[in-house]
């Protein structure tokens, strides 16, 4: 992409400040002697533009896009520099800006086409396209370390839509991608297509979120030959620019992806994720269990669910060394266990250790954060082989009866195996979310589920939305031998 072989911002403001015939409405007054007083109510008007901006054919003329034009500015003090800045908002109400440094080109406010590019793909969208752009502008007095904001420091000038073409994509991805199965030649199967899910949800734009995955099954002996399709590539049953794989391990569990490779090759046995990145062109494949196991020495394993094959999260006892496994069977591989080319990382607090997993079954067992049996929060994300575990050392109720205020929280008391804690005439009222270690590191919510003979029953959920219950007294229990986790309460 060419660059634009221009004056910079600061450049050519230093340059507009020096001169004293740079043309704009009204040229510049004597210095105001008291400067904040008019900035408070500065007399600056800015234009709107109407024509469409095409960026490409700006960087093609080298030439900035003019976004907005000065029509009044009476009584500038000569001794400022005008500096304008332009927001670029999500939507109309500015739900999410980026600023973007203007230059002042005679009466018009310009911007380099590359920036604007930039902004927009950071609060819009990165595919290329015609899109409409909310943009206001803060403008400012500035004289040495001094920046005074015209109109006090919330006021915005010329809040309008721009019709804005960004740059062709250098790399065209597209929304949706196929694991096209395929013999040992590679020669594809075009009816066995698979469609990858978004990992981002359903009608994800793809060059917002690049990365695709699809569960499979891998039979043995012989594993399982693949290329991967968009969708062009695959309604056209263009063989030529299927993506095939260069493989960085002998396992075929991760790679790159290219129309110049080979066929892709898994040699798991049992179901396996693909994950690719398309933007990156980037491939990876990870073991999908439909649940993971929490195995450590004298306590019986604890499961980690998953709703998406990829992380991995759940409540456990440990008794401080500990792997996962896909079963509960301690001596059936694989087994996950701690990498011995990184070392674990306590945090500060001495709560939480993070690390990376590996399966080789030479390899030593993870650590929990202290050596007696406890409850602990843990999660894993498989395809990138990382793990987290968090000491449960309190649960709580925090919630609007108690102005969402950790230190006034109502503690639960736990059971002897640590799998139910309980509190009883609790008052509550409104919205609340249970709590670990004082903190909003782990925490609890969900939904409710229909009234039991009297009781209130929630399924709880890491991370979950926040519950509700009506004004009143309850005991309370939380349930962690149950999945999903359970909270009841039993009203007074």
């Amino acid at each position: 992409m060419k660059k634009i072989k221009l004056f910079s911002a600061l450049a050519l403001t230093l340059f507009m400040a020096s001169c004293d015939d740079f043309e704009l409405p009204n040229p510049p007054g004597q210095t105001n002697t008291d400067p904040e007083a008019y900035f408070t109510d500065a007399d600056l008007a800015l234009a709107p533009v109407s024509e469409a901006i095409s960026l490409t054919a700006a960087n093609n003329a080298n030439q900035y896009v003019t976004v907005a034009n000065i029509t009044t500015l009476n009584n500038f003090p000569s001794d400022y520099e005008l500096v304008v800045d332009m927001e670029v908002g999500s939507d109309d109400q500015f739900a999410q800006t980026t600023t973007v440094e203007t230059v002042i080109d005679g009466n018009a406010v310009t911007v380099n086409p590359d920036i604007l590019n930039g902004a927009i793909q950071e609060v819009l969208s990165k595919k290329p396209g015609t899109y409409t752009v909310n943009v206001r502008f803060p403008v400012y007095a500035v004289k040495g370390t001094t920046k005074l904001r015209l109109g006090g420091m919330d006021n915005y000038y010329l809040p309008e839509v721009l019709n804005v073409t960004t740059y062709d994509a250098v790399k065209v991805v597209e929304d949706m991608y196929y694991i096209v199965p395929c013999d040992a030649s590679g020669n594809p199967d075009w009816n066995g297509a698979l469609a990858m899910n978004n990992t981002a949800g359903n009608g994800a734009v793809g060059y917002d979120h690049p990365e695709f995955s699809l569960k499979i099954e891998s039979p043995a002996p012989d594993g399982y030959y693949f290329k991967i399709g968009s969708q062009s590539v695959v309604t056209a049953k263009n063989a030529s620019q299927l993506l095939g794989v260069n493989l960085s391990d002998d396992q075929g569990m991760t790679g790159k992806l290219g129309t110049s490779y080979g066929v892709g090759h898994v040699i798991i046995t049992g179901d396996v994720l693909i994950t690719i990145n398309a933007e990156l062109d980037s491939y990876a494949a990870s073991y999908a269990f439909s649940s993971l196991y929490v195995l450590s020495n004298g306590v019986d394993p604890m499961s980690l669910y998953t709703d998406n094959y990829i992380t991995y999260s759940g409540v456990a006892k440990v008794k401080f060394q500990w792997m996962l496994g896909g079963t509960t069977d301690k001596t059936q591989e694989p087994i996950f266990r701690q990498s011995p080319d990184t070392e674990a990382i306590t945090s500060e607090d001495g709560l939480t250790v993070t690390g990376n997993l590996i399966t080789d079954p030479s390899a030593k067992m993870m650590q929990a954060p202290v050596r007696t049996t406890q409850l602990y929060w843990i999660s894993a994300d498989l395809p990138a082989l990382t793990y987290s575990i968090t000491l449960i050392n309190d649960l709580s109720l925090i919630g609007g009866f108690n102005g969402w205020d950790h230190e006034t929280s109502v503690s639960l008391t736990p059971s002897k195996d640590l799998l139910t804690w309980t509190a009883t005439d609790v008052e509550l009222d409104g919205e609340f979310k249970i709590a670990a270690n004082k903190e909003w590191k782990v925490d609890f919510g969900g939904t409710q589920n229909p009234d039991s003979e009297g009781e209130l029953v929630y399924t709880l959920m890491g991370k979950g939305d926040n519950l509700n219950v009506e004004k009143g007294k309850y005991d309370v229990e939380v349930n962690f031998n149950a999945w999903p986790y359970v909270l009841t309460l039993k009203k007074k």
